[in-house]
């Protein structure tokens, strides 16, 4: 749409204050001084502020601990709990395609803002609160191919969940004035930890069974490639309380080399913890299909060249693209 910002990491929060959520997309909002600081949590209710500090990733065992006790100190004391500078955020489509699109979503009176950390992957999240509880994540591009993969891989798992994992289900699709989204469960508002003792082998077997039957094989792509994930990491496969774990984020969900997704959660492991995953989590991976290491690396390789040198992670890239080339040498 003409004129329009891009959706990046939105429009810069100012200090002024503000009450609570308004009809033109403004809302009084903490950064938490956690992490990346990319995620704005609710300032007005103690289980809305909660439920922010939930979209906070952490991968090892010491900053989870610290995220729920963040959280804990939320739920019990409200937003003055956290530590943060408070803002007000804007909507960075504006406040006339803001007005649209809340009229096409489920009502909600306060919400949480997730903005992707890495400068070469634009777009927003959102996870809409009712009363403090969750009514949807919703997801903001202006490119829809992103969204029209993750829709597209969702379908695959009827009631959001497969033999070995659940995932989140489809709510609503739609476009706005040029701008595309997608509405999806909320995963429960609590920290959720990666699923370390979750065993691989059988989660790819089951995943692959059902991205066969929605993704049709592109002109092109060759005859022994497989559907993938995209981006299995220890940070998309989460546990969140009892029962199946979650795998979270299938916007990269494609055509790949035999053995792809394994590699590169091996790979990711090592380029972010400095080591391989564990032995429970790579029960079953003797049954995966063999994978041509050069093959694997290289298309990994190809897709790690179109990330920024000045993405927050970019040292992790870097590591990671080294492993890459390791293995597949």
């Amino acid at each position: 749409m003409t004129g329009r910002r891009p959706l990046l990491h939105g429009r810069r929060p100012r200090t002024e204050p503000s009450a609570g959520l308004t009809a033109t997309g403004r809302a009084s909002l903490i950064r938490p001084a956690i992490a990346t600081r990319n995620v704005l949590i609710p300032g007005e209710s103690r289980r809305g502020a909660a439920a922010g500090v939930s979209l906070i990733t952490r991968s090892r065992w010491y900053a989870v601990a610290a995220q729920w006790s963040l959280w804990g100190a939320a739920a019990a004391f409200g937003p003055r709990a956290v530590p943060g500078e408070r803002v007000v955020w804007e909507i960075p489509a504006g406040p006339e395609i803001w007005t649209e699109l809340r009229r096409a979503l489920p009502a909600f009176d306060e919400l949480a803002v997730y903005a992707r950390p890495q400068v070469s992957r634009s777009g927003l999240a959102m996870l809409l609160l009712r009363g403090s509880r969750p009514v949807g994540f919703l997801k903001l591009r202006d490119d829809p191919a992103e969204l029209d993969r993750e829709e597209r891989a969702l379908s695959a798992f009827p009631g959001g969940r497969a033999e070995t994992f659940r995932v989140p289900q489809v709510l609503d699709r739609g476009e706005t004035a040029g701008l595309h989204w997608l509405l999806i469960s909320a995963m429960p508002p609590r920290p959720a930890a990666p699923a370390r003792r979750t065993p691989v082998g059988p989660l790819l077997a089951d995943l692959r069974r059902h991205l066969g039957g929605v993704f049709d094989r592109p002109k092109g792509v060759p005859e022994h490639w497989e559907p993938m994930h995209g981006d299995l990491t220890a940070w998309n496969l989460r546990r969140n309380g009892r029962g199946l774990p979650w795998l979270i984020d299938w916007e990269d969900a494609g055509w790949a080399p035999p053995g792809a997704d394994l590699f590169y959660y091996r790979a990711s492991n090592v380029a972010a913890f400095g080591r391989p995953p564990g032995r429970a989590s790579m029960r079953g991976t003797a049954a995966e299909p063999v994978p041509d290491d050069a093959e694997v690396a290289e298309f990994w390789l190809d897709r790690l060249s179109a990330r920024s040198a000045t993405d927050h992670d970019a040292g992790f890239t870097a590591r990671l693209a080294a492993t890459l080339s390791t293995i597949g040498s």
